[in-house]
Order: C-alpha cells, then sequence, then structure tokens
C-alpha cells in the first residue's frame, strides 16, 4: 500500500466520541474496505476513506467524517445476493459497521463483496476454508515479569495441504471486535506437523501504555483462523508495516497487498475457532 495516505481501518482509527460532519468533504481520497466472513458467521464490512498525508493538520474529532455511512455494500455466494445495512454499533471501533443476518458464512463457499459510494467503485472474493483442529491453548508468566502472561496456542498442521493461518484476540466483554495478533500471521511452510505459537494482544492506537501480552484476570477470547493465500499476504504485510513504521499513524514504505479492487483493504473469509481464556482460570 503506498505511503500517500493514513491507513484508517478499525485499529487505526480514533473517533470512537466524536459527531459526524455533514459539510465534510474529502479530496483525492481512496476507498478503505475493512471487511470478513466466517463459517457461521454475518458478513460485517466497515468503510473509510483515506486521509492524505499532506494533511497534516487533523485534529482527532474530525477523523470521524472520514467514515463511510451511506454505501450500498452487497455480499454474495453466488446462489443469494444480500444488501447489507449500515448502524451504529459500539462494539466496533470505528462505532458503525455494514451487516446482515441473511446471509451466513459457510466452509468451501466463495464470497463476493461489491462497495458503491459516490465515485468509488469497489470489488473483492473470498473463500472460507476449513476451521482448524486439534488446537489447544496454555498460559505462563512471562520471562521476568511477575504482572504479565503469555498465552500459547499448540496446534497441528497437515502437511499434505498448503495452509495459512491468523490469529486474533479479543480482551474484555466490552467489545464485539477482535484484533490481528501481532506477529499472527502464519504460512505453514514455516511450520512442523505439530506446532507452538504466541498469541500476542493486538494493537490499537486508542490504548495507551499498550503491551503485547496480558494481565491476570484478563477475559481473552482468541480466534484462529484457516485463511487464504491473499488474506495471508494482507494480514502478513500488515504486521510487517506496524513493525517498520515508526508512527504507528502513517503507513510505511512497504506495500500491503490487497484483494480489492478499486480500494484498498481486504475483504476475508475466515475458517475459525474461538476459545476464551481467563488468565486467572489458565494460570498453571
Amino acid at each position: 500500500m503506498r505511503n500517500v495516505f493514513i491507513f484508517l481501518i478499525a485499529n487505526a482509527l480514533m473517533c470512537s466520541s466524536c459527531q459526524p460532519n455533514d459539510d465534510f468533504e474529502v479530496n483525492n481520497s481512496s476507498l478503505i474496505v475493512e471487511g470478513w466472513i466466517e463459517n457461521d458467521g454475518f458478513p460485517v464490512v466497515i468503510l473509510t476513506q483515506s486521509i492524505p498525508v499532506t494533511q497534516t493538520d487533523i485534529h482527532p474529532d474530525s477523523l470521524c467524517d472520514y467514515l463511510v455511512r451511506w454505501a450500498k455494500v452487497t455480499v454474495s455466494d453466488g446462489t443469494d445476493s444480500v444488501t447489507l445495512t449500515g448502524k451504529y454499533d459500539s462494539g466496533y471501533f470505528p462505532p458503525y459497521v455494514y451487516t446482515t443476518s441473511r446471509l451466513k458464512g459457510e466452509t468451501g463457499k466463495n464470497y463476493s463483496l461489491t462497495v458503491d459510494y459516490k465515485d468509488f467503485h469497489a470489488t473483492a472474493i473470498t473463500t472460507i476454508p476449513m476451521a482448524p483442529s486439534n488446537v489447544a491453548f496454555s498460559v505462563k508468566h512471562c520471562t521476568g515479569s511477575d504482572t504479565l502472561y503469555q498465552i500459547m496456542a499448540h496446534f497441528k498442521d497437515n502437511p499434505y495441504e498448503k495452509n495459512y493461518y491468523q490469529f486474533f484476540a479479543r480482551v474484555g466483554t466490552n467489545t464485539k471486535q477482535y484484533l490481528a495478533s501481532y506477529l499472527g500471521a502464519i504460512d505453514d511452510a514455516i511450520l512442523g506437523e505439530s506446532s507452538d505459537a504466541p498469541i500476542y494482544r493486538g494493537h490499537q492506537l486508542k490504548s495507551h501504555d499498550y503491551t503485547p501480552y496480558f494481565y491476570l484476570d484478563d477475559s481473552v477470547s482468541v480466534k484462529f483462523a484457516q485463511i487464504d493465500e491473499m488474506a495471508y499476504r494482507f494480514w502478513d504485510d500488515y504486521s510487517k508495516v506496524l513493525s517498520l513504521s515508526g508512527n504507528m499513524f502513517l503507513s510505511s514504505y512497504a506495500n500491503i497487498r490487497s484483494n480489492i479492487h478499486g480500494g484498498f483493504g481486504y475483504w476475508c473469509g475466515y475458517g475459525a475457532i474461538t476459545r476464551h481464556i481467563v488468565i486467572r482460570d489458565s494460570v498453571p
């Protein structure tokens, strides 16, 4: 992804309490799509517009003006086509999503996404792989700390299949949103048949004193998803950008590969399992 705009996906916006400005217009911007559908789950899409880097004097309250609230968003499985409804939802950040309860994800199916908004027309397609199996989790103290804990995943990869994985984590019960675990994108080329992987807390810019680890009594939901190759490329590139960028608001010179035609971002299918871990109960 080019470094000409701020990447406004959900873990980069800081506008949870601001009010929209109906007269605001964005010039020379791009459409940013953050969307997913998982097995037995409904599609969720978050839309924003990019902020040109040349706009250096941007108050955090004005970032809400980059949310896209009046788009036509359609998801199709090749047989049924459903137009998603946009609504305010405080369980996500930013707190506005497009979704529906009329279309549920199924393993093995392809799902196409179409977004129309003003002069923007964006499309993408994804598939939902088989969910991982034979997964277990453990918790241990971080080396050198009495207050921080590390979650580890233990799983088996089929050596006769080409697989890609992504970990997500959600802390607490006041949000519906799973954040991509830091360095959580995995290509099975680096795995053995049995593997261990650390689960790190996702990062939002609105949070202070970030740590990738967890605290005693944290209630953590871990989502472990098998993804297709395009989704892996996106999350792997995104993780590298966060690692290399000196300023978390700005993208680095590295490109983030995207499957969105007519915009940037991602539309991902997840074959996922979810486990809930209370750190207190999980400490040996």
